[in-house]
């Protein structure tokens, strides 16, 4: 099994108390929020002005994130 590192993206709601799934990205990103991942998605330009919460994670085989990295025993 090949598990591969990701980035969970949540973004607070207007209130701030909660935070929901927004997507997932490809390795982990040390910003405090997600940055557009072309120039021309001009509406996420907004999300700076959000409050976000980012969480490292692992994707495995069946795309199901993992909070730990798979392990196994070697004899």
């Amino acid at each position: 099994m090949v598990a591969k590192m990701v980035t969970v993206w949540c973004k607070y709601d207007e209130k701030g108390s909660e935070a929901k799934l927004n997507h997932i990205e490809d390795g982990w990103v040390n910003g405090e929020y997600p940055k557009p991942i072309d120039p021309s998605f001009t509406n996420q330009e907004a999300w700076e002005k959000s409050d976000w919460e980012r969480k490292y994670a692992y994707l495995d085989e069946q795309n199901k994130v993992l909070s730990v990295p798979p392990a196994y025993w070697i004899k």
